[in-house]
């Protein structure tokens, strides 16, 4: 059993450990799925795409305005 570096911390860990004991960072096999990062760029999406395409309508709509001529 030999003592490998981490990838993420450098912490020395067993070359059989599954994870870091130090930042649970994988050391064997694929890496964990990050489903908190996953769910705040889901929840992003969300809000910013509405939000991003009511500012350009709003801004759309005061540049017609201000283009348009007023009927005097």
């Amino acid at each position: 059993m030999a003592l490998v570096p981490c990838k993420e911390c450098g912490t020395l860990n067993s070359s059989q450990a599954e994870i870091c004991l130090s930042c649970e960072y994988p050391v064997l096999g694929r890496p964990k799925t990050n489903w908190v990062k996953s769910l705040a760029l889901l929840l992003a999406l969300i809000f910013v795409i509405p939000l991003a395409l009511y500012t350009i309508g709003t801004v759309s709509n005061q540049t017609n305005k201000l283009s348009s001529p007023s009927a005097k």
